[in-house]
Parts: C-alpha cells; structure tokens; sequence
C-alpha cells in the first residue's frame, strides 16, 4: 500500500471520550494506552528560549505525522517504524487564546533542509533519515516554529479507528475509486455527504488521482475535525477498550497523561474553530526527474510570524530560515559545507523585501490569504504519478551526486549549477561572503 491517511489526532480523540470520566476504570484503561505508546524527543526544541517546559496552558504546537507503514510493507521490506516515510505532514497550533487551531499542511514534497545529511531534500525523507527527531528538526528548519509535541501515526490504525467510532459523517467531493486497506480489491466511495466506514474514510483521504497532493491535503485536515467531532458522541465512550487498544499499536506521542487530561476537559468545555493553509509554493523537478516542491519563502516568513506571535516568540529573523538562508544553495541533494550551514548569513542589501520594516505582505497572515494572491497557486501540479511511492519518475541520487565537498579552508563552497540561479543570480565571487 502506498498511499494512506495517517493524520489522526488519535490520542485526543480518545481523551476527549475519556475527559468527564477522569478518574476509575476508563482513567486507567487510557493511562495504559498513552504509557504504552508514549515515546519522548530527547531535546526540547533549540526554538524555545532556554528550553523552557511547555504548558499545555498555553498555546502549543503538534506535529501530526502519518507514515507509509503497515505490517504487510514492513515484513516484506524488513523496515522498522523509524525507517518508514512521511505521506503526510501537518503543524497544528493550538492558539488556546483564541480558541483556534491553526493547521498547516505541508506537502510532502517539500524542499528543506535534513541536517543529518546536510542537503536539502523531501521533507518526507527526513523521517526515513533520521526518525521523529530528524523530522521535527526539518519542520523547525522549514517554518522557524518550535515542534513542542508530535503524534505519529501509521495506516493500519484508519481503517480501526473510524470503524470503532462507528463511521465518521464526511461530505465526499467526488466520485473515488481506490486500492482497499491490504490492497486486494477497491473501494468505490459516491460523492455527497454520507457516513464513511473505515475503508471508505481511507479512499476519501488518500485518493490523488483527480485533484492532486494538494486537494488530499486539504480533505486530510477537514478529516481530522470530523474525526475529532465523532469521537465527542455520547456512544463513543463505550468504545474507549478498542480505541486504546488502537493507539497502543500504531500510535507513538510525547504527551504525558497530565497533558491529555488537561486537553480533554479543554476540548470538552470550548468550541474550537479550526483555520488551515498548505505551505504555497512552486513545481520543480530535477536533473534526475525528481519532482520536488519549492516553498514561497515570503508565504514561509509570514507564517512563522503569525505562529511565534500566537506562541509568545519574538518575531522571526531571515535567518533562521534554511529555506531563505541558504536559498542559493537550494540544489536538491547537494552537500552543503557544514561551515557555510554554521556560519553563512544574509545582511544589508541581502535582506529580503519583505522582512523589511512595515512591509504589509499579499499572503496576509499566511492563513487568510486573498484570493487574488491564491490564484497563483492554482495551477500547482502536485505530486501526481499514483504509481510511483515518491513522486514523478523519481530516480536515486548516485554517491557522487549527494556528495560534492568541494569546498575549502576559507568557509568557500562552489554550489556548481543551481536551478535557482536565475531567482538569486550571484553579483560577486562568493569567496567575499567569507571573509
């Protein structure tokens, strides 16, 4: 199976079922299930000022990951959970002021920075290379926005958890036609509103193949909020046994139980809106036919201002960006010299446009974008070859392409030919950058 939804906010959906019984049977039914699949980051984030501790008082961010793991795939390419790629990625920020969450869908394809391999690649790749940590350090690299907390989530869970919940009520867009949960037959789905089984949800969200990466991005985030609404009925607490058998399985979170009790009750007494956006940017592919996804580095600075406001952070600086940083060397696959990721920075008249003082960006606060400035976007062509697991022709970078550390004694890295040059043509020797 190569595409799925693995987006769930599984670990609230069983604690908002189980907030109004905190205490007894379903208290410790759940303290099992999130013990069990609880599995911490080994630092806190370096964009939280001396590492400060997170309140679940106050606003926060989750890191939502679905991964392209089952138990067939695994058996038969002998990967572990760490080892498997992102199909799906979103940042949500619980803005606990305003009682909005603020949800970014990043495309999977998404050029950034994988500090382990000192290359920008898919993001999607950074789960493979480096796990949960080196993903949320690619996020951190992408949107200059701490990664406070994550939920992991693979493909066998889907199927389980909307039929535990008894279905989910979903408004279907388009007729679909998709492989089913072992891939021995398909599923059909109708378009209109109607009540999904499980197999029916997966088509729904992993179906690409009459839109693009993007419209399933966009029907994964409205996923997550039907979900979340299913798991408040009053029916759903009888399931709380199946449901934390569920999340022990195929769910891996840092929250500890205090949090998601604490996010329960909230959930539970507020109503919560939901504002959400994918990270714009432009087609690219590469000299190997890789298709990757260049992001718009304004659309990028302004949605890490509106979160780090949200989040109580001073305002973003250009260079904390890898994407805007390091534009120049932006040449998928490419080996940047650990000196110029260290020491490089962009000054005077390098400094971008709109980081300028009282520059009022088209992206507004990069959630309510006009439309006019949207228009733009429209004609994205996404990841869209459904045969392939990682995007259009796609075909592995040699040794000798991925490492090129030609560069010298004095921070000097020749980044060759890069796609990008006609965006940032070089106006002197680079050698001046370094001394």
């Amino acid at each position: 199976m190569k595409k799925f939804l693995k987006i769930i906010f599984v670990i609230l959906l069983v604690l908002s079922i189980a907030g109004a019984a905190y205490g007894g049977y379903i208290y410790y039914t759940v303290n099992k299930g999130v013990n069990s699949s609880f599995s911490g980051l080994e630092d806190k984030s370096k964009l939280r000022e001396d590492g400060e501790e997170v309140d679940i008082d106050d606003s926060f961010t989750v890191l939502i990951l679905g991964i392209d793991e089952n138990e067939k795939r695994a058996k038969k390419e002998q990967l572990n959970r760490d080892e498997f790629r992102t199909d799906t990625m979103i940042l949500a920020t619980f803005d606990r002021e305003g009682d909005v969450i603020k949800m970014i869908n990043i495309p999977r394809d998404t050029l950034s920075l994988i500090s382990s391999e000192q290359a920008f690649d898919k993001i999607n790749h950074a789960h493979a290379l480096g796990g949960i940590e080196g993903t949320v350090d690619s996020v951190e690299n992408l949107l200059n926005v701490p990664v406070d907390f994550y939920i992991r989530v693979n493909f066998d869970s889907v199927v389980d958890i909307v039929n535990t919940l008894g279905g989910v009520e979903f408004d279907v867009p388009f007729d679909m036609e998709e492989p089913n949960q072992d891939d021995s037959g398909k599923i059909k789905v109708k378009k209109g509103k109607r009540m999904l089984t499980g197999e029916e949800a997966l088509a729904v969200v992993r179906s690409r193949r009459v839109d693009s990466d993007f419209g399933r991005g966009e029907r994964q985030m409205q996923m997550i909020q039907a979900i979340m609404n299913r798991s408040k009925s009053t029916g759903a607490i009888t399931k709380i046994d199946d449901l934390v058998d569920v999340v022990s399985k195929n769910v891996t979170h840092n929250f500890t139980m205090q949090d998601i009790t604490k996010l329960a009750k909230y959930f539970a007494s507020n109503d919560i809106d939901f504002e959400q956006t994918r990270v714009l940017g432009e087609d690219y592919t590469s000299d190997t036919g890789a298709y990757y996804y260049k992001p718009s580095e304004e659309h990028l600075f302004v949605l890490s201002k509106t979160l780090r406001e949200i989040l109580g952070l001073p305002a973003p600086d250009v260079n904390d960006f890898a994407n805007i940083r390091l534009s120049y060397w932006l040449n998928p696959t490419v080996f940047i010299g650990e000196d110029l990721i260290n020491h490089y920075i962009l000054e005077g008249e390098n400094i971008p446009f709109y980081a300028q003082p009282g520059y009022e960006s088209p992206y507004g606060d990069g959630f309510k974008i006009p439309d006019n400035q949207l228009e733009q976007y429209e004609d994205n062509e996404g990841d869209t070859d459904v045969s392939k697991p990682d995007g259009q022709d796609y075909t592995e970078p040699t040794e000798e392409d991925n490492l090129d550390e030609s560069y010298d004694d004095d921070y000097y890295y020749d980044p060759g030919t890069n796609p990008r040059d006609e965006y940032f043509p070089p106006e002197r020797d680079d050698r001046e950058n370094y001394e």
